[in-house]
């Protein structure tokens, strides 16, 4: 994919025919610093083995640029002078650092001095921050009743063989670092809600229902039956340790079946099996209540806490590199992309991005405006990927985005082209053959796994292995404004 990717780069400079295709308007996206760095010593090894006129690159260049041979050796030799001049308009970057760059432009927006500090780790400033919040636990106030609830759900939720938490701030820090990161990375904000109340009202049927099968069982005199999970489950709800009722199985009945003749018996059987069914179904809903509500106090806890870590941040002159695509997140939109340019100083018409399946909601809203500003105006867009590789989900990418991108463009200025590159430079025959085996035919024939392999393009792609090289096959997508001058070369 960097091949694909460093090729284009290289083109987009060399052409004469493509429009505003000057370097500082060229921004190449990667996932990484490293990746950055090896895209720029790529697109550097790429014009110098041009200069030198070495034939492998420079033929494929002159299938792409309409250049004759000469005249692209001379422009190759003029670009890495002005690489090497202009180092600052040479715009390989990640995608966090090319809006850390506009965040920076628009400090004052968001109240922040345009000399802050990026932060990579928050941690420090997060700890001083909450010992700066515990200052107002004291006897009355609000924060008081936060702690007191918060400890509360702790040990209510704590299972019954825990050690007793002495400590409960540890514990909560960790809780709202967890949440801060989390939220920072979606752009979105916590809601909170209370379900105390009803949560209480569960609890107290639950006791009612385990109450009344006790009160049957005694009074019938019905034998007890070895292996249900009922003696648990009372004990449980007894000592009031509801969460240890998540998981606990309800299969078996608490009461052998009495022999038939006996109508009394049968009588109270049955209407043991009612209220355990009905126990069952009040178990549930409050399992399903204790998921959506656990968290609840610490989101409180959040809110207040939030405000004092914003404080310091701007106190200290300071931000963590979360924050930028949280806070631009509800800034940049197509009103305000003009000023943006004009505040970083340089206007970008092309996009080029790498690894796009590991690109975040985020992300993407972000730089989405930018990119459709762009395109309107004759600039492109091409992004490289394969979704076959999304690994990065536990970072919030979602590789979605492109499959959306693949199957229908969300630019109304621009061409659509999407592109399937076969050919797999790293494996040999053996090794395609066994992955057709298992995603095309076992994946592809399996109810439980068929959704999921067509949504990642697991069971749908075509790689054709290449002798004596080594690759993989991925997807290209390109977006073009329709103004182009000349789109062969695009």
């Amino acid at each position: 994919k960097t091949h694909t990717l460093t090729e284009r780069f290289v083109q987009f400079t060399l052409s004469e025919k493509i429009p505003k295709n000057r370097l500082r308007n060229i921004l190449a996206v990667t996932f990484s610093n490293n990746a950055a760095k090896e895209m720029k010593e790529r697109i550097l090894l790429w014009l110098k083995s041009v200069y030198f006129d070495n034939p492998e690159q420079a033929d494929e260049l002159s299938q792409v640029t309409s250049l004759d041979r000469e005249k692209m050796i001379g422009k190759a030799g003029m670009l890495i002078d002005e690489i090497l001049d202009n180092y600052s308009d040479f715009q390989v970057r990640t995608i966090d650092s090319f809006m850390a760059t506009i965040f920076k432009a628009s400090a004052i927006d968001f109240g922040y001095n345009p000399e802050f500090e990026i932060l990579m780790s928050n941690d420090m400033l997060m700890e001083y921050s909450f010992n700066l919040f515990l200052r107002n636990v004291r006897e009355g106030t609000y924060e008081a009743s936060l702690f007191e609830e918060i400890i509360a759900v702790i040990h209510e939720h704590k299972k019954r063989d825990s050690s007793y938490l002495w400590d409960p701030s540890k514990t909560i820090l960790n809780e709202i670092k967890n949440i801060y990161r989390r939220l920072a990375s979606t752009g979105k904000r916590p809601v909170v809600y209370d379900l105390s109340a009803e949560m209480a009202g569960v609890k107290d049927r639950i006791r009612e229902t385990l109450d009344a099968i006790e009160d049957v069982i005694v009074g019938s005199g019905i034998e007890r039956r070895g292996n249900s999970s009922y003696p648990d489950i009372l004990s449980m709800v007894r000592e009031g340790s509801f969460a240890d009722l998540i998981g606990k199985g309800m299969k078996n009945p608490p009461v052998n079946k009495p022999k038939t003749g006996n109508a009394a018996a049968l009588e109270s059987y049955n209407r043991i099996l009612d209220i355990w069914t009905e126990a069952g179904a009040l178990i549930n809903q409050y399992i399903s209540l204790y998921g959506r509500s656990c968290y609840m106090p610490y989101l409180k806890v959040y809110e207040r806490f939030s405000r004092i870590i914003e404080e310091t941040k701007k106190h200290q002159g300071k931000i963590f590199i979360e924050d930028i695509n949280r806070n631009l997140a509800d800034y940049i939109n197509s009103d305000i992309v003009p000023d943006i340019y004009f505040r970083i100083g340089e206007t970008i018409y092309h996009y080029l991005i790498d690894e796009f399946q590991d690109t975040s909601q985020v992300q993407w809203r972000n730089i989405f405006p930018l990119i459709e500003n762009s395109l309107s105006q004759g600039g492109s867009s091409f992004v490289v990927g394969d979704t076959k590789q999304a690994i990065y989900g536990f970072r919030d990418a979602d590789y979605t985005i492109m499959k959306n991108l693949e199957a229908e463009s969300p630019f109304l200025s621009a061409r659509h082209d999407v592109q399937e590159l076969g050919i797999n430079y790293r494996s040999q025959q053996r090794i395609l053959e066994f992955n057709e085996t298992v995603f095309k035919r076992i994946v592809a024939g399996s109810e439980e796994y068929r959704e999921t392999g067509e949504q990642s393009g697991l069971i749908d792609y075509v790689q054709n292995v290449k002798e004596g090289s080594k690759g993989g096959g991925y997807a290209e997508v390109t977006l073009c404004g329709r103004n182009d001058e000349d789109p062969s070369e695009r």
